[in-house]
């Protein structure tokens, strides 16, 4: 077979595009590892070795016993309502003052005490969390007596040799030594408290020492360079040298073991410890999610200051009134012993009235507006029909602060896979050979050698004869999906039945469905994949794995046949991405790309499958570029290997194509609804085909029947702005229309990714929002996590509409952090979006209660106790107001001083308080019956 012509570089690039690092931030990275670190580690450097404690110590905590004080007042101080306070306390303890200080100190030494306490418990309770991790026990093998011991993970220090046990959370940043698993050098680590993901992850031990005996591990004697600490998830690079032994081999992240993450499915390993403390990746990813705060915080703020720049030009004029009156009046009432004018009586009759009328501004208002938000959120947390029973989690408000946010939101930006879907993916049908297998049920769906319970499939391939194309293609078909994957098997000790770990739901699906039809794969090592096909054993040699990322959009493994020792290059990738890398003719193509558009518009999600043989000189010469590029340290190493893997992926042979159902999620469609009829715009953003997207649309209710469709996908950026500008024309209100409230037609809009980059310019992204407001709802399809913060932005900027971001993966973490609101879903795909997000649901249908309901509630109590608060206060200073009036502009009080205290801290306070915490003017179900109501 013939070597494939070689592709420009500028073509590769086409083909894989620079990969966006989403939702990761690279502070440093290595250039041939200059100002990175070298560690020396070895029984050379650690003999006779003195520790110097806490150098793995973590601290969560804003405070120490020493600056806790100091540093809580000084937060404290940051609040402008305090300062203001301060002063008047100050002020209160002038000669000149009405009041005596002694009750404004105290009730504003009580306001900072409570807020200083309620901080300090919270601190308290991080500093318990950091000493119980940082007192466990880590085994580190003490090469002055060649044994482990134990010693607290605060105690760890670069360099130290570390054993793990299975089931041991890591205590710091390890190099991947070698593992129980001898044969492969793999270990399993479950990174859940990293990055939130679910599935187990493959760690790979360094080719040279996998087989090491612990004897052999201590003798080692080297040193490590690698990267300065740095916050970046997908990308580790370093160099290992034992000059001994003359050996130097490239680690990457597979060879990283990361502290938060578990060892699973591998009885030990020893590692070195490489970062620790604050410079482990878990800490350097730790930061504060952004600050948000809410539109009814902002208008209070603003009130605020309205009511203070009203205080001053009352306290002003009173100030100026009273010198008129001591003028006009000194002479008749000599026994007040005001007969001299002086000017600077002026300033201090201001400061007088300042002080007499200071509780014009509520001084507890921000402690009792606190109060009141946190027993709301308790309220969600208690609410039992936000309670999910099949995986026992309820709702969740990770934050009190946005709960009047929940009663205004106009925009919804909703992931699709797993939070509108189960993200319980099944093997449905596939396209093969121009034939649809899958599509005639006549067994029970789960039946063995079935595709969705048709048997027709493996009737070809049990059919007597001579090999057919058609049988050739089927065999292929699911021998690929059984050996292209990263899924790791694992058996349970219970029942001894074997279970799988995948990375995505849709591989588990693909190697699920092949293990029914017959092709069950059974094991992996690092160099090998064995799989049971119909009953014969087959151990393919896994010579390189090729994986997936967003920007490649597809995964490729080299194997070599375990009969014909043919080399073999396995892909299975995005449609639109694997077309282009095909050389069967264009009827071949049309033909499939028919079946996989029709399984799109059935909602199903789709993948295309190819391979070739390569010979053994061109894979020869690919694999010395691989191994270069792979020890090489420069700054674009990824990339760079991205352009070598895409010079291996071309004129592949068609094998096959995918068809995977994500069943919606229970009462989806009636949610969409009762959101939409509460006057809110739905924005589904997916990854998935535009057919795909469409289809799930119409399941869900955000297109039906009455509305037109609009799909702007578009090849140029001409072409989009004219379709916005035609269906504008054709939707856009009258603005002396009687009842212009709603088009007189309902529009749904549909685009892609490649088109959103075009309407979010600058130039077209003003009228392709309009567009989107006249719309009763929007798909954006093929998007990528950054497009999906970009278009919520769009929102933001454009308009004080209060944006809500739903998401359930990693993916959609950018997207929740940009809106006003984000909600977690409790989903599959981990738990980095709960974590990132202001609350967390088990279900996109709880969505509908947490809105219509707690939203509304919680607006409207918010709001009435704000005008409450600033009511009864401005009631007792306009009593004081009036007396000025008839007591000559003296500035004395008319009230006596611990009068107003009482009014305000327990006559109207907590009644208010409890009265606004259960206040309903709608019960729960006329809330979400009547949606617009909202």
């Amino acid at each position: 077979m013939s070597s494939p012509p070689k592709t420009s570089e500028s073509e590769l690039k086409k083909l894989n595009p620079k990969k966006e690092e989403e939702g990761f931030q690279v502070t440093s990275n290595l250039s041939n590892y200059r100002g990175g670190k070298n560690l020396r580690f070895g029984p050379a450097s650690r003999t006779n070795f003195k520790r110097r404690g806490d150098t793995n110590r973590v601290r969560t905590t804003k405070y120490t016993i020493i600056n806790y004080i100091p540093k809580s007042l000084l937060l404290q101080f940051k609040r402008a309502a305090n300062v203001y306070f301060l002063v008047i306390t100050i002020l209160t303890s002038m000669p000149f003052s009405p009041k005596s200080p002694e009750s404004m100190i105290g009730t504003f030494a009580f306001v900072l005490l409570v807020t200083m306490i309620k901080e300090g418990y919270e601190d308290w309770q991080r500093y318990k969390q950091d000493r119980e991790v940082n007192h466990k026990e880590a085994m580190v093998f003490d090469y002055d007596t060649q044994d482990f011991e134990f010693i607290p993970w605060k105690d760890l220090e670069e360099g130290d040799l570390v054993k793990l046990n299975k089931d041991e959370p890591i205590p710091a940043d390890l190099l991947l030594i070698c593992s129980s698993n001898t044969d492969s050098g793999l270990a399993f680590v479950d990174t859940m408290n990293l990055d939130g993901e679910t599935n187990l992850k493959e760690r790979i031990s360094i080719e040279d020492f996998k087989d090491y005996s612990l004897a052999e591990v201590s003798r080692l004697d080297g040193h490590v360079d690698y990267e300065l600490p740095n916050e970046n998830l997908v990308k580790w690079n370093g160099k290992v040298t034992i000059e001994a032994k003359n050996i130097q081999k490239a680690c990457k992240l597979p060879q990283l073991m990361l502290r938060g993450s578990v060892l699973k499915n591998t009885q030990f390993c020893y590692g070195v410890v490489v970062y620790s403390g604050h410079d482990t990746k878990i800490m350097k990813n730790a930061k504060k999610p952004p600050s948000k705060s809410s539109n009814v915080l902002k208008k209070m703020n603003f009130l605020l200051y309205s009511v203070f720049a009203f205080q001053a030009v009352l306290c002003l004029s009173f100030a100026v009134a009273s010198i008129v009156w001591q003028n006009s009046n000194a002479d008749k009432h000599s026994y007040l012993g005001e007969m001299d004018i002086d000017p600077g009586n002026f300033i201090i009759k201001a400061l007088t009235f300042w002080v007499a009328y200071s509780h014009l501004i509520p001084i507890s208002l921000y402690v009792a507006l606190e109060i009141l938000k946190i027993a709301q959120a308790v309220l969600i947390n208690w609410d039992r029909d936000l309670y999910y029973q099949p995986l026992d989690r309820r709702a969740t408000a990770r934050t009190s602060d946005l709960i009047e946010e929940l009663g205004q939101v106009e925009f919804i930006f909703s992931d699709k896979t797993g939070t509108l879907t189960c993200n319980v993916m099944e093997f449905k049908k596939c396209s093969i050979h121009g034939h649809i297998y899958g599509d005639h049920p006549e067994y029970p769906l789960k039946s063995p050698k079935t595709i969705n319970g048709d048997k027709s499939a493996y009737k070809v391939l049990q059919s007597a004869g001579r090999e057919t194309t058609e049988k050739t293609l089927i065999y292929d078909f699911f021998g690929l999906l059984a050996v292209c994957h990263t899924v790791v098997p694992d058996k349970n000790e219970t029942t001894q039945e074997l279970q799988y770990q995948a990375s995505s739901p849709d591989e588990l699906a693909l190697v699920e469905g092949a293990a029914q039809m017959g092709f069950r794969f059974i094991s992996r090592t690092s160099e090998t994949l064995t799989v049971d096909i119909m009953g014969e054993i087959i151990v393919w040699d896994v010579l390189n794995e090729l994986p997936f990322n967003s920007a490649r959009k597809r995964m490729s493994v080299i194997v070599r046949h375990p009969k014909t020792k043919q080399i073999i290059l396995m892909t299975k990738g995005a449609d639109n991405v694997m077309m282009p890398l095909l050389k069967n003719s264009q009827m071949e193509q049309d033909a499939v790309q028919n079946h996989i558009d029709d399984f799109a518009r059935e909602g199903l999600r789709t993948l295309a499958m190819a391979q070739k043989v390569i010979p053994e000189e061109e894979y020869s010469e690919w694999k010395k570029q691989f191994v270069k590029l792979n020890l090489s340290t420069s700054d674009d190493k990824d990339e760079s290997l991205d352009l070598l893997y895409a010079e291996l992926e071309l004129e592949l042979n068609l094998v096959g194509a995918s068809a995977i159902e994500d069943k919606l999620q229970e009462h989806v469609p009636r949610t969409i609804k009762n959101l939409m009829d509460a006057n809110i715009r739905v924005w589904v953003l997916t990854g998935d085909k535009q057919e795909t997207a469409i289809e799930i649309g119409k399941s869900c209710q955000l297109i039906d029947e009455r509305m037109e469709l609009a799909i702007l996908s578009s090849p140029n950026q001409e072409v989009l702005r004219s379709k916005i500008e035609r269906y504008l024309t054709s939707f856009r209100r009258d603005p002396h229309a009687e009842h212009s409230i709603l088009p007189p037609k309902q529009l749904a809009i549909v685009i892609d990714g490649p088109t959103l980059v075009w309407a979010l310019h600058e130039e077209v992204a003003r009228d392709f929002l309009e567009l989107g407001l006249i719309a009763n709802s929007c798909i954006c399809c093929r998007v990528s996590p950054l497009q999906k913060s970009l278009v919520v932005k769009l929102a933001k900027d454009h308009g004080n509409w209060i944006t809500l971001a739903v998401g359930d993966g990693a993916n959609d973490v950018s997207m929740i952090h940009e809106a006003h609101l984000g909600i977690g879903i409790m989903g599959k795909e981990g738990t980095q979006a709960v974590r990132a997000s202001d609350y967390a649901i088990a279900q996109f249908k709880f969505l509908e209660k947490l809105l219509l309901v707690h939203g509304r509630w919680g607006y409207r109590r918010v709001c009435w106790f704000i005008c409450y608060y600033f009511y009864k206060n401005i009631t007792v200073v306009f009593t004081e107001f009036f007396f000025a009036i008839v007591s000559g502009f003296s500035g004395q009080i008319y009230f006596v001083e611990w009068l107003p205290m009482m009014y305000n801290a327990f006559w109207t306070s907590w009644p208010c308080l409890f009265t606004y915490t259960f206040e309903q003017d709608v019960d729960a179900k006329n809330s979400v019956q009547h949606p617009e109501i909202y």
